[in-house]
Parts: structure tokens; sequence; C-alpha cells
């Protein structure tokens, strides 16, 4: 048996293999777009790709089966409900496909999306032993059933009830789930860490499934819903149309410093400097975007630019190039218009100009507050979480929709930033100070070193 799951970080998205050695042929399930991963492991354990299969229409990042399938040959597979732009070979309640000795019947599962599938594995005669969910379900959640948009939504939830509770869960409880999605990913708030689970597990544990009632589930599924990022509509579409061929990763252009400058001139260009927030902080070029990539880098990237922008890049190092730029593949960003080669010491050894970001404590917040300082204070996690307890006096208003809501804010009064840890606080402060705030902090550690030192919550 040759069994693998291909984790895409920062992502929190997970694509498997499943195949028989002896056979010499082996089947992929949801594949990102860089697929070269999928190749080097066929390649390694001398199968052949036989089948590339998609539980569904993707929103949250752009699939790769048409670019394994140019590169292998392997037909692609889907539920006969979706509406693909592109060839597929349509799949029904019941159909069967096969690598060797292992086989994977198809579920259609409805309530994520309408055409969503399920895979249930055996192997040989065996009894069925694992669940290809998908979207489905996750380890403690359930998929989300609102991207489609509010008139079917409720729909949605009540078809996702029928699919948990009519066919996966009577399933058997030693049945082994492998979700698409793990931790971290916002297709579920409420995403566990364990990369997969058991149906008895979730059966037990799983807040949205302990109760088989149709109504109270759909109250629960929607009063767990976090905002669904921006950019998931534009990858449903691209998902459903087929996206463009990459041939391999496009490589991106190297540019001194002065090519650098010379080209944030031009048009529909947008600078992202991808270091920590100290970092940034530190010094950074005038203008730029700090999205980091310690944290959910590609997620953040969709959420907050549109992928016809072209992106100026400034990385802490190669490596880091190496990364981002599978990054920017996965959620649509084909247009990057080049890198800081010699990066941001490089941009400082020639006398161009940089811009600091003041960091503070949540010792000097608290100060700040004790002293009475004039301090416009900024809260960019979601409601729920603010509602959970904030820091006294600060103003809501969630990270992606700031720029939209900056007539709530007075750009001339110091601004302090605070989210969860930092990350976010620190992309929203490079923003207000592209929009000309002249005194913006962020607070680094923020929530969570703000009840750490047991400071009063509002």
């Amino acid at each position: 048996m040759i069994f693998e799951t291909v984790k895409s970080e920062k992502l929190a998205q997970f694509s498997y293999v499943l195949g028989d050695e002896s056979a010499g042929e082996c089947i992929v399930i949801d594949p990102r777009r860089d697929v070269d991963a999928y190749i080097d492991l066929a390649h390694r354990n001398q199968v052949q790709i036989k089948a590339i299969v998609e539980t569904h229409i993707h929103a949250d990042f752009v699939s790769g089966s048409r670019e394994l399938a140019a590169q292998t040959g392997a037909p692609i597979y889907g539920s006969a409900r979706g509406e693909y732009g592109f060839q597929i070979l349509p799949l029904e309640e019941g159909d069967v496909l096969e690598a060797g000795s292992h086989h994977l019947e198809v579920l259609h599962t409805p309530g994520h999306t309408p055409e969503h599938i399920s895979l249930l594995v055996s192997s040989g005669s065996g009894s069925p032993w694992g669940l290809f969910t998908g979207d489905t379900l996750f380890a403690g959640e359930v998929g989300r059933p609102d991207l489609l948009g509010e008139s079917v939504e409720k729909e949605l939830a009540e078809r996702l009830h029928h699919s948990l509770f009519e066919k996966i869960l009577p399933l058997g409880d030693e049945i082994i789930v492998y979700p698409g999605h793990g931790e971290g990913s916002p297709c579920g708030a409420q995403i566990g860490e364990r990369p997969t689970t058991t149906l008895g597990y979730e059966r037990r544990h799983n807040p949205l499934l302990r109760n088989s009632d149709k109504d109270a589930f759909v109250s629960s599924v929607f009063d767990s819903l976090t905002p669904a990022p921006r950019y998931y509509s534009r990858m449903k579409e691209i998902n459903a149309a087929g996206p463009p061929l990459l041939n391999g990763l496009p490589e991106i252009e190297p540019l001194s410093a002065e090519e650098f400058r010379d080209r944030m001139d031009d048009p529909d260009t947008v600078m992202v400097d991808t270091r920590t927030m100290a970092a940034f902080g530190g010094a950074h070029i005038p203008g730029a975007l700090n999205i980091g990539e310690d944290e959910s880098f590609p997620i953040w990237l969709g959420w907050m630019l549109d992928p016809r922008d072209r992106l100026l890049l400034v990385f802490p190092d190669e490596d880091s190039y190496k990364r981002v730029r599978r990054y920017l593949v996965r959620v649509g960003f084909d247009r990057a218009a080049g890198y800081l080669q010699d990066g941001i010491n490089g941009w400082i050894d020639v006398g161009l100009p940089f811009e600091r970001l003041t960091q503070m404590s949540v010792r000097e917040l608290q100060a700040s507050l004790e002293s009475g300082e004039n301090l416009q204070i900024l809260d960019v996690r979601t409601e729920s979480a603010y509602n959970q307890g904030h820091v006294p006096g600060a103003i809501q208003l969630y990270a992606p929709y700031v720029i939209e809501k900056l007539d709530q804010l007075d750009p001339d009064r110091p601004t302090a930033v605070y989210c969860t840890i930092g990350y976010r606080s620190s992309i929203v402060a490079s923003q207000l100070q592209q929009q000309g705030f002249s005194d913006v902090r962020v607070v680094l550690g923020s929530m969570k070193a703000w009840r750490s030192a047991g400071f009063e919550l509002a």
C-alpha cells in the first residue's frame, strides 16, 4: 500500500495519494496547483498516477487537477453534479474507482457544496476502513454551507445534516476520516489539531454532531461561522472554469533596489513585505504592506489583495522566495512583478528612504490608558472574539474590512492596533500607515500578552 498525505503549509489544506505498489498505480485526491510533490511521490514509488479526483469545486485554493492531468495524462474525475468548464469523467453515487487492490466508492455528500462527494475506501475483500471527506467533515468541525450565498445556505445546511447523519455517521465508528483541511483553515472555525479522526470520535466529541435534530444542527452551524475570506468566491470561479496551466512554477524576476523603486510607480502594482512584524517595524520601504510569511500568509494575501494586482515582493532570504512563490500560485497570484534581490539591506545600502512602524508592549499600552493619553485603540479580531473580552475602550473592526471603514477612525490620533498575537495587527497598521495615519503602533503579543499580564478586560 502507498498512502501519503500532502500538506499545503500555511493553507492547512490536505490532499492524498492512495496506491498499490504491486499494481504500479495510484490515485490523487484534491491536488494543489504546484503538483511536483505528487509526481515525485509517484516516481519514488514507481507507480503511475491513474486518476485524479476532485471532491468538489474548491473555494480556498487553486486546484491542481488540470495541471497534474496535463503533466501526467491522467483523467480527472469529479461529481456529475458539478458545473465544470473543463473535461472531467463524471462520478455518481455508488461508482467505484480502483487503484490496484484499493477501492474508492463514491458517496454524494452535499452540504458544503451541492456537488460534493466523499470517497469510502476499502482494500481487497475487506470492509471499508477510511473516508475521504473533503470539506464535509473535519476533526471537530463540519463544512461551512454559506459560500454560495444567502439564498441557498439554509438548504445546503439541511443537506449537510442529511449527508452527515444519514450517510456518513452510519458507516461505523471505526472508519478513519481523512479531511480536506486541518487546524487554521477558514473552512471551519473550530477545526482540531488532529490531521485525522474517526467517525466514532466525531460522533462523541464534535459539538456539531452531538444533537441529531436538524433544526438544532442548522442553528449551531450558522452560530459557529466566522467570516469567509473574500477570495473564496474568486477561487470558486477559477476552479469551476479550469485554472490556467502553469507548466511548472513561475520564476519571479530579481530586481536591484533602483529597478524595484522604478517599478513601484507602475499601475496595479502592490508592494508586499513578507518579513516578520518585528523586522518590518524596524525598517521597511514606504508604502509596503506587511503580510508576514510566518503565519497564514496565502490566506491573508487572498483576504487583503486582488490576484490581478502585480506584486512587488520583499523577502528576508532566498529560502523565503522559494516558499512564497509556491504560496502565490496556490491562491491564484500569477502576476508577480519582481522581488528585491538584496532585500531591505540592499535598499538601505544605496541610500533609499525607509520608514519605521512603532511597536509597543502591552505594558506600554496599559500605561497609556492609565495616563489618559488620547490613544485610539483598534481591535482587528472578529466581533465574536472581541465580545469575549477586549482592551477597555477599543474599537472593533475586523482586519480585512478596516480600509472600507476608515471613516470610523481618526487619522490624526495616535492609534494602537492589536489582534490575537500581533500578526493581523501588523497588516492593518501597515495599511493605516499607507493611508496617512500620523502615529500608528503595533501591540506586540496583542491579546495573548494582555491576558497573560492579567490586565483588565472589557
